[in-house]
């Protein structure tokens, strides 16, 4: 059956031109959602993190708090889905590995793995000040290009396996070039990435702050300068 289906492909222009364009028109429409999606991923945690600011400027009023508390679930929701580990480097290595692995697994010929230098300054990530290459404090961004060449059925389950992995990633671009009998493919991705315990901040400051509301009062700097010179 598969003999027959590449002397079909081989022998047949038009069922080639057919066949590149659906991949084309496929390769397109996850690129399109794709790129919304990260789109909307990186407005709802620039949303998140202006909330989470403003309810720690409120934090003796109770409906801040309660606010607070909700935007910092939903954020570690969110980042559940980053790239996560100790380091920048690790975060690359089990990305790279993760990738090596799916082409592997799908048999591609031909294939190669190329990531980006272009991610979060650590030292910046590491203190929650720093403010990475995503435009979102503590949050960074690294690409890879993926090349290889495989008959459509295998670039497709390769797209799903991206589409529905545990830790998100993006498709960019995607090109398809029929070669006669298999196409080479060329996919650029985009991840999210932070490093290990910077998930847990936005919790346990909000937590520091539900115990300043039980005291009634918030400790300041300038409170504790006044007392001392009174």
């Amino acid at each position: 059956m598969a003999d027959s289906i590449r002397t079909q492909l081989a022998n047949n222009v038009r069922l080639r031109v057919g066949l590149a364009l659906i991949i084309a028109i496929v390769g397109a429409y996850l690129t399109l959602d794709k790129s919304e999606q990260v789109a909307k991923h990186q407005k709802d945690y620039r949303k998140l993190s202006v909330q989470l600011e403003q309810a720690r400027q409120q934090a003796t009023d109770t409906a801040w708090l309660s606010r607070s508390k909700e935007a910092s679930q939903v954020l570690e929701e969110l980042r559940g889905r980053d790239w996560i580990d100790s380091s920048n480097g690790l975060i690359q290595s089990k990305w790279n590995d993760s990738l090596q692995t799916l082409l592997n697994q799908e048999q591609t010929v031909n294939a190669s793995v190329a990531l980006s230098e272009n991610v979060a300054d650590e030292a910046a990530a590491k203190s929650g000040q720093g403010v990475g290459n995503s435009g979102v404090p503590g949050m960074g961004i690294m690409k890879a290009k993926l090349r290889f060449e495989a008959v459509p059925k295998t670039l497709y389950n390769i797209l799903q396996v991206i589409d529905t992995n545990k830790q998100s990633m993006v498709v960019e671009t995607l090109t398809y070039n029929w070669l006669g009998t298999t196409g080479r493919a060329e996919i650029n991705l985009k991840a999210f990435t932070h490093l290990s315990g910077q998930a847990s901040n936005p919790v346990s400051q909000s937590d520091s702050l539900d115990d300043a509301a039980g005291k009634g009062r918030v400790k300041s700097p300038v409170s504790d300068a006044e007392k001392g010179k009174s």
